[in-house]
């Protein structure tokens, strides 16, 4: 005998049949959520990993007097950073006025190497077993012994000397008149202008007639700088490849002065557009990338250019950015995993309060993406405003593919954890599409 089907049934069925596609509908969309957070993840852990974030173009060339090289290109990310340079070489028997720091070696491998070498010399001994003479000068044999603690690495000795040398030669109101430059910008001196820079007498006393590789050139050498080295440095080995190191330990300034107290600035012509030679310089392209150091030291600071106070300063207020980008970079990560996870998970589960859980540490995430975002930025006005060696003036920024990525990440979890908070209303009784989505919504009541 055939059963009847109840009427009641029937009419319920068709009742729920609009809140079930509703339910359809809300489901493909969460799944297609939970897929995008998917993709959202894997576009941050690249976005992170890139270091095209910020571009800095100095266009034909900015020189940079700290490292004696034009600024071309700089790209960086969270935690790595490139740099593009040109460095341009006089050539050995050009007619142009020169640096002395040109003579000296840049590499921090190549200084420790020399100064390695240089203690070890017979010269070096001698300096350091000079008698000293009692008188309020500092002499010859002070500067001798100064420079030999210097190479051997005596810390502790050198910095006696450096103080003795500070108290009775830096600290004289003549002295002091060629460190206190006014907020005037930089002069730029044509180097190849050899006749004029010597008849108007452009940078006075600094300018000397060293001999060099068996070469007679003029050299501009502070006249402070004169004070701290001994004579005839030439003839000595290493001494001239580590002049310019020796002198910013001693912290004395690398600039002159003028009368007017504005500092001078030797700068070659700007490099060629296909690179190579000219009649007087040579232009080496230059490319040096490394990892950020999250947490610099006094020594690691002393190698970058143009170190001072104030630019260790800077570093260590910028080395927080750092920080703070790196690690809220690594938060939205883990949270963003968990939100994939428990978005996921809604489809087991699918009760309302899962649904809101996801909701939340996709909002969650979009806010530690925001800060990764907005730390970026400070950073970037922060090195405008303090770290010109990192962020010439002139030079030009914008923004890679890196940041575009993280305003993707951001976005992508606004709009799934509002859709997730959205269709998170509970669904009981005659509202839920069935049975099973009804059962779910119900208060759970936990016995003992």
């Amino acid at each position: 005998m055939k059963r009847d089907v109840s009427t009641s049934t029937i009419g319920r069925d068709e009742a729920r049949r609009p809140l079930m596609e509703a339910y359809m509908f809300q489901r493909r969309l969460l799944l297609g959520c939970s897929m995008l957070m998917v993709i959202s993840l894997i576009i941050w852990i690249v976005a992170i990993s890139t270091d095209h974030w910020i571009i800095i173009s100095g266009g034909t060339g900015i020189f940079i007097p700290e490292s004696r090289r034009f600024f071309m290109s700089s790209h960086s990310g969270l935690w790595r950073h490139c740099r593009n340079t040109i460095v341009p070489n006089a050539l050995t028997n050009a007619q142009v006025v020169r640096n002395f720091s040109s003579m000296s070696y840049t590499s921090q491998t190549n200084i420790n190497d020399a100064k390695r070498n240089l203690s070890h010399m017979d010269f070096v001994k001698h300096f350091a077993e000079e008698k000293l003479n009692e008188t309020d000068s500092f002499t010859e044999s002070a500067r001798r012994r100064m420079f030999a603690h210097w190479a051997r690495g005596e810390e502790e000795d050198f910095q006696t000397f450096r103080n003795a040398f500070r108290k009775l030669v830096m600290s004289t109101e003549e002295n002091q008149r060629q460190f206190n430059a006014t907020a005037i910008k930089p002069i730029p001196i044509d180097p190849l202008d050899v006749n004029g820079i010597i008849a108007r007498k452009t940078f006075g006393s600094a300018l000397q007639r060293v001999k060099y590789n068996n070469t007679w050139s003029y050299y501009v050498i502070p006249e402070v700088a004169q004070e701290a080295i001994f004579s005839n440095w030439t003839n000595y080995p290493l001494v001239v490849r580590l002049l310019a190191t020796y002198i910013r330990d001693i912290n004395i300034p690398a600039f002159v002065l003028n009368d007017e107290r504005v500092i001078l600035i030797l700068v070659p012509p700007l490099p060629p557009k296909r690179g190579g030679h000219t009649a007087f310089y040579s232009y080496i392209p230059n490319q040096r990338c490394k990892y950020i150091d999250m947490f610099p030291n006094s020594n690691t600071l002393r190698n970058e250019p143009g170190f001072d106070d104030e630019v260790m300063v800077g570093w260590y207020f910028l080395s927080d950015y750092i920080r703070t980008q790196a690690s809220f970079a690594c938060i939205t990560l883990f949270v963003m995993s968990l939100g994939a996870v428990f978005s996921f998970y809604t489809f087991m589960n699918p009760r309302y309060m899962f649904k809101r859980l996801a909701g939340g540490i996709h909002l969650v995430a979009a806010s530690t993406a925001l800060v990764v975002i907005q730390v970026l930025f400070s950073s970037i006005d922060y090195t405008k405003d303090h770290l010109f060696y990192a962020y010439p003036d002139g030079a030009e920024l914008t923004y890679g593919y890196g940041v575009y990525l993280a305003w993707f990440t951001f976005v992508d979890n606004i709009f799934c954890g509002l859709m997730f908070l959205w269709y998170s209303g509970k669904k009981k009784g005659a509202k839920a599409p069935n049975d099973e989505v009804a059962m779910a919504d119900e208060p759970t009541i936990m016995g003992r």
